[in-house]
């Protein structure tokens, strides 16, 4: 990436979260300036975005300090109002109902407004494809208490990737791939009863991503510590996806095992966020917490409290 490219990327990421022109325009003086001054003292393009973080976390580096536009303060306190809103609907549908389970789900409109009011187009529907998906597993296989096959509505999110690749080609063999390994995976569950080997008939659209590139591994230069960095979260993947298999195929533990994926993002985040605060975790904690207290005990109606876990955390950190 060179400078021209950087400045562009830093610029769109500036207009699309509305930050107001004047601070758009310091923003790429002073960051075309260090730029310069990078090149100056012999660093190559490479060495200057590592030096000054790709344009995203450059946006999060300065969030505090930007102006953003009315009409994105007003989409920001409408989120910051959905906690609430969730929390209100979920107590009255509990107490008059005495349906905590699977009510909980109210709690999703949470990062699904923040999607809703902060992207567009495509991304807007890609983005919300796993809280949909969430949403539907849990009502049919709480419903129904059929987790296996319902767990195949989570395809839809890698399916709307692929119907929104420009190469058609590309997009008739790994939506086809797809599509045949979910009817392998169903011929051998319900003909042949046997699921565990349906689940093999993957292998064909994982083949098909690492054929045109989709998955593939790099191998890039990086300093020691984000080296070891890589490693363990590429461990911690590895170990979730055995273990959630182990738990599912041995133990039939399918409606709790999904909860080892979320060890990935928090893993993620405490290799990679220097900033070692405990807020962002919390999400997830309070998601682990909620469900097995109430999956294990039968505490639906109490175990949501978990969430008030995030504010709480929240205000006391950055107070």
């Amino acid at each position: 990436m060179n400078k021209k490219t950087y400045m562009s990327e830093l610029n769109e990421i500036l207009v699309k979260y509305q930050v107001n022109e004047n601070d758009i325009e310091d923003v790429l003086v002073d960051y075309e300036q260090m730029y310069d001054d990078a090149l100056d003292r012999g660093l190559t393009d490479d060495e200057v975005y590592q030096l000054l973080g790709n344009p995203e976390h450059v946006i999060n580096e300065l969030r505090d300090t930007l102006t953003l536009k009315r009409q994105k303060q007003y989409k920001n306190k409408l989120i910051a109002l959905t906690p609430f809103i969730a929390v209100i609907t979920f107590m009255i549908i509990g107490l008059t109902t005495e349906v905590y389970h699977p009510t909980w789900l109210i709690f999703l409109i949470i990062p699904m407004s923040a999607i809703i009011l902060n992207t567009h187009g495509k991304e807007k529907i890609v983005a919300l494809s796993p809280f949909i998906a969430l949403i539907f597993f849990f009502i049919v296989s709480m419903t129904t208490e059929t987790w296996q096959p319902t767990w195949l509505i989570f395809l839809i999110i890698p399916l709307l990737s692929m119907l929104y690749n420009k190469n058609t080609l590309k997009k008739i063999i790994s939506i086809g791939a797809l599509l045949v390994a979910v009817a392998f995976y169903l011929y051998m569950g319900y003909v042949q009863d046997n699921f565990e080997y349906g689940a093999l008939g993957f292998i064909l659209p994982i083949g098909v991503a690492i054929l045109y590139g989709d998955i593939s591994v790099s191998i890039k230069k990086m300093d020691p510590i984000e080296r070891k960095s890589g490693y363990i979260l590429f461990f911690v993947i590895l170990s979730s996806i055995i273990i959630f298999f182990v738990l599912g195929f041995i133990y039939q533990g399918w409606a709790y095992a999904w909860m080892i994926f979320l060890f990935i993002p928090m893993a993620s985040i405490y290799l990679f966020d220097k900033s070692r605060k405990i807020t962002p975790f919390m999400p997830f904690i309070a998601v682990i917490i909620f469900f097995s207290v109430g999956y294990f005990f039968s505490l639906f109606q109490l175990s949501w409290i978990a969430f008030l876990l995030i504010p709480i955390v929240a205000v006391i950190e950055n107070a």
